[in-house]
């Protein structure tokens, strides 16, 4: 047992803490699916191997947790009834951390949530279907703006500026990048970090992943668009609908934050990513979620049984 736990120290260090410079790096040269699979492998390790140290703080001999699993197999009076005290007093601050930590979490989703919905609620009544399109949602408002929240009827809300300022082809980029968000279940993506973000806010790697993985998620969209309707197009369609507003609770086509960079990797200025480190990359962020899960399972396994 104490080996499973100083692997699982280990990996909270070192993917908690440590990966997320080496992830800050890695991300600007590479392909966006790999380093997202990368980010999301570190965070996922990290979550696992603090669950799996709690897990093991609370149910470790003589703590209550294990006193009920051993009551539960006829064992409880292995244990001294002062020690047990002792453990239990340890366990009750561990208890109250991680009870605060989950009612910082579900507020956060439940708020998320309700945003698209009203969100969603509000387009009902200003937007319109559109003819052309059976998944976008026409605003009539000069400004121009594209973006998507994630429903089941009509996603997609394109404005009648964007509308005007967009040719057919242009308009054609907008729309595939806005699917591939949908497909590729972006929103997903992002309402998960923002939970481990209220579970993990002491985490480097969970606070970086917070504020890159966005940007690699819209150039995942990019390249999918990129494919049907060709770089040069997209980009120029992000210049001109790139000046719109941000939605809560909304993926949009462009934001000034993100766009220079978006631009310069379309137009060829920034680095390409090779193909030669994929493999490894992947096989990395793999194990870094693997690793810890089944070291977890380990520890819960050998708690459990009779002591």
């Amino acid at each position: 047992m104490p080996v499973l736990l100083v692997v699982l120290l280990a990996a909270v260090l070192l993917l908690g803490w440590g990966a997320g410079p080496v992830l800050e790096r890695f991300s600007s040269g590479t392909h966006p699916g790999t380093a997202l699979g990368a980010w999301l492998g570190a965070v996922a390790g990290t979550f696992a191997a603090v669950t799996g140290a709690v897990l093991i703080a609370l149910l470790w001999p003589p703590t209550p947790g294990h006193g009920f699993v051993e009551w539960l197999h006829g064992c409880l009076p292995h244990h001294r009834a002062a020690a047990t005290v002792a453990a239990g007093a340890l366990s009750v601050p561990l208890l109250c951390l991680c009870g605060r930590r989950l009612m910082r979490m579900v507020p956060r989703l439940r708020g998320t949530l309700r945003r698209r919905r009203e969100h969603r609620e509000m387009l009902h009544m200003v937007a319109h279907e559109d003819e052309r399109h059976a998944d976008v949602l026409l605003l009539d408002h000069p400004v121009p703006v594209a973006y998507c929240l994630p429903s089941r009827g009509r996603p997609i809300v394109v404005s009648t500026g964007a509308r005007r300022r967009l040719t057919a082809r242009q308009l054609s980029a907008v729309l595939e990048h806005e699917r591939a968000h949908l497909r590729q279940r972006h929103h997903l993506v992002l309402l998960l970090l923002d939970a481990a973000h209220a579970l993990l806010p002491w985490s480097p790697t969970v606070r970086r992943a917070g504020a890159l993985v966005p940007l690699l998620l819209e150039m995942a969209a990019d390249d999918a668009a990129a494919r049907a309707a060709g770089r040069r197009t997209l980009a120029d369609a992000l210049r001109r609908v790139g000046s719109g507003p941000g939605f809560a609770g909304a993926l949009a086509a462009a934001d000034g934050g993100t766009l220079t960079k978006r631009l310069a990797r379309l137009e060829g200025r920034a680095e390409r990513p090779g193909r030669a480190g994929r493999p490894v990359a992947w096989a990395l962020s793999v194990g870094a979620a693997v690793v810890p899960l089944l070291t977890t399972a380990a520890a819960v396994g050998r708690l459990v049984p009779p002591c």
